[in-house]
This record gives C-alpha cells, sequence and structure tokens, in this order.
C-alpha cells in the first residue's frame, strides 16, 4: 500500500517531466539568481515565456540592461529584442512598460536597430514588424540632433517602405546641422554611400538637404562619388545646386532617369 509521501512523490515527478517535455523546466524561478547568458539566448530566441519568468522572478526588470555581444557593458533588454527582431518578447517589453527610447551604449535606440537588421541584404518582415509596433507604442522616431537617427539607418540599408513609414509618422530629413555642416551623415548621406537611388529620391522628395557636409567631411554627393553611389551623382549634384524642396522636384528629378 502506497503512502501519500509517495503518492506526493510520483506527482511531483510526474510535473516534473510535464515541464521538462514542455520546455519550461529551466525558467527562472523565485530566488535563482541572474544567468545574463540565457536570458540573452532566450530574447534572440523570441523566448517570451522565458523572459517573462526572468521579469517575474525579479532576476531583471523590464528595463534592466545586460551583457551582450558587441555591448558588453550591458544593454537594455529592449535593444536585444529589437536588434533580433524577436516580435513576442518586443510586444511583451512594450506592455510591461519598457522605456521603448533606451539607449545602447553606441547610443543606438531599439528602434534604430530594427530598421538597421539584419544586415544581409535581406528585408526581414519580424524586424520591420518589430518597427512598427515601437513607433505605435510611442517610441521616438527621431534621436539627439547631433546622432544617427532610424531613418539614417533605415536608408543605408535602402530599406524604401520603412523610409516611407518613418517620414510618415515625423522621422526628420534634416537635423542637428545648417547647410553648413553636419554632425554626423545624414539621411541622405547614409543612402548615397550605399548608392540607394529610391531612397534617395525618397528622402529628397522629403525635403533633404543635399548642401550639407559633415563637418571636416563630404556631402551626399562627394560620399556617393567615394563609396558605391556613382549612379547618384547626376542626381546629388543638381540637387545640391538646386536646395531642398520644390527646386529641387523641378529642375533635379529627370537626372534620376538618364
Amino acid at each position: 500500500m502506497t503512502t501519500w509521501l509517495t503518492e506526493l512523490k510520483r506527482a511531483g515527478i510526474l510535473v516534473f517531466a510535464l515541464l521538462a517535455a514542455s520546455g519550461c523546466a529551466n525558467l527562472p524561478g523565485p530566488g535563482t539568481r541572474l544567468d545574463a547568458e540565457g536570458l540573452h539566448n532566450a530574447i534572440v530566441a523570441d523566448r517570451v515565456d522565458y523572459v517573462r519568468a526572468a521579469v517575474e522572478a525579479r532576476w531583471v526588470d523590464v528595463n534592466s540592461s545586460i551583457p551582450a555581444p558587441v555591448y558588453m557593458e550591458g544593454t537594455p533588454l529592449v535593444t536585444i529584442a529589437a536588434r533580433a527582431g524577436s516580435v513576442d518578447v518586443v510586444r511583451y517589453l512594450i506592455a510591461a512598460g519598457a522605456d521603448l527610447n533606451a539607449m545602447t551604449p553606441a547610443y543606438e535606440s531599439a528602434l534604430m536597430l530594427a530598421t538597421y537588421f539584419p544586415t544581409d541584404g535581406e528585408v526581414s518582415s519580424r524586424h520591420e514588424q518589430v518597427a512598427h509596433m515601437l513607433v505605435e507604442a510611442g517610441a521616438s522616431v527621431n534621436s539627439h540632433p547631433y546622432s544617427y537617427t532610424a531613418l539614417a539607418y533605415a536608408a543605408y540599408q535602402g530599406r524604401d517602405q520603412l523610409i516611407q513609414y518613418l517620414l510618415k509618422n515625423g522621422a526628420q530629413v534634416n537635423t542637428g546641422f545648417t547647410p553648413a555642416q553636419a554632425h554626423v551623415n545624414t539621411p541622405l548621406m547614409m543612402a548615397a554611400i550605399q548608392g540607394h537611388v529610391s531612397s534617395a529620391l525618397l528622402l529628397l522628395r522629403a525635403g533633404a538637404d543635399a548642401r550639407a557636409r559633415v563637418i571636416n567631411g563630404h556631402t551626399a554627393a562627394e560620399l556617393a562619388a567615394k563609396h558605391n553611389g556613382r549612379d547618384l551623382l547626376p542626381l546629388l549634384q543638381c540637387a545640391e545646386a538646386a536646395g531642398p524642396g520644390q527646386a529641387f522636384v523641378q529642375r533635379c528629378e529627370r537626372s534620376a532617369a538618364r
């Protein structure tokens, strides 16, 4: 005859087996210590169950920073999730009240990372979805006037749909510079470096100023000539001479088709 203790042990073994089979046996629990590598890997794998358990176990809160490749000094959870295109984790962090404008040590926001990655030339629907989620949840589409922006990152990758989306939601094409100087490469310069003609046209039509020059550096036309944008030279040189806005539309768009 089995005792109640034996039955209880059997029940415990069964519960453990069920948890293990469902992949939940290694979830964080109350009183456990932070496994930063495990948490990072879970975020990248979009394992929202693990991330939620880590927060509920008070390993971290939604605004904590943990070490990650490239950011070994620590970076906010939401930036890791955005860089990885982890849709479910980003959705959870938004709902849990994470600071969507938190920055990496390199001053990159989650939105910037979602517009930049992946870097293999393919447009990731997951990253695009993350970018939309962040904007719709209130993430800023603009950055500090003297830093790169999500629009600049999208322009560098030639992601025209994201460029249009960001412009529609208030992204500024001209920030942090006068016609004489810019502190960092503008979105137009980023498109010029990579030779993205359609992206450059979107930005110019939105009022991008081709006259801007990076401090002690180049204009968009000069960067195009130096890097991968020689096909853009007639367009950018015309835009530089015409100035931004309607003058560009009237004088320069035909040069893009030549």
